[in-house]
């Protein structure tokens, strides 16, 4: 795991480096940032759709998209409220 570690610190210095170069503040570094993570999503997010093509018809259960699903659902909470609980 030594390796791993010269890889990490490494990549910080790149990203400090970059963060200098164009003179991000705190904020636009940390927008950097998410932008990194949300590309390594995505390209994750094709690996598994292209490796699901390539099993024959191999699909994922239900439970296994509940908590990719609720990523995306919002707060929970006392938030909402139904229709009858509205009137």
């Amino acid at each position: 795991m030594p390796g791993e570690n010269k890889n990490l610190e490494r990549m910080l210095v790149e990203l400090l480096d970059v963060k200098n170069k164009h003179n991000l503040d705190n904020d636009g570094f940390m927008v950097l940032l998410g932008l990194i993570n949300l590309m390594g999503i995505i390209n994750l997010m094709e690996d598994r759709a292209a490796l699901g093509k390539k099993e024959s018809g191999a699909r994922r259960a239900a439970p296994e998209k509940v908590p990719f699903m609720n990523m995306f659902a919002g707060p929970r909470g006392g938030g909402h409220q139904s229709e009858e609980e509205g009137k």
